[in-house]
Order: C-alpha cells, then structure tokens, then sequence
C-alpha cells in the first residue's frame, strides 16, 4: 500500500465510535482517529496506526482496548481503490511486451 501522507476526510462524514470503526477497518477503510490524531488501517491482519512522529502495528484485542474511548472518521473508501501490486506487474508485463 502506498505512503499515507496526504489524506482528506470524506465529505463531512460522521464520527462514529469503536464497534464501527472495527467493522469498518474489516472492509478495509482507512480510518483517522481525532483524538490519537491517528490514521489507521488493516494490513496483514494486524491494525496499522500511523502518526505523524510513530508508526505501530496491533492485534484486534489491542486496539480495542487501547481505542475504546475514541472517535473516528472515514478518510479513505477502500484500499481497493489503489492501483494493486498485481494490477501494476501486469500493466509493466504488458508495456514490456508491446514496445
């Protein structure tokens, strides 16, 4: 997955609280949390936080507990949107080729 330095919140999206966030994470959004001011996402079943100065990963159970008082919001819709290592090997393949 690509750097996550520039983000923006989706259309004045709701915040919403941890049972969503987790759901939300399970479908692979990316998701600011306004009070860490962290963005996080799912990669290789672990929950990335992303700071600005840090960067962790954690289990579910972790995040749960370290996040159960917290407020997110939607920053991205899906990292299905970004273009897939496989999407771009085959698009080089195909560029090789036809040169």
């Amino acid at each position: 997955m690509q750097s996550h330095r520039f983000f923006y919140i989706i259309e004045y999206m709701e915040t919403f609280e941890i049972n969503k966030a987790l759901a939300y994470l399970k479908q692979n959004y990316v998701l600011y949390c306004l009070e860490a001011k962290t963005i996080l996402f799912i990669k290789d079943s672990m929950i990335v936080l992303h700071h600005e100065n840090w960067h962790s990963k954690i289990n579910e159970s972790d995040f749960i507990n370290s996040f159960s008082d917290s407020h997110f919001q939607l920053i991205e819709k899906s990292k299905e949107e970004f273009i897939s290592k496989e999407k771009d090997d085959e698009y080089y393949q195909w560029r090789f080729h036809h040169q």
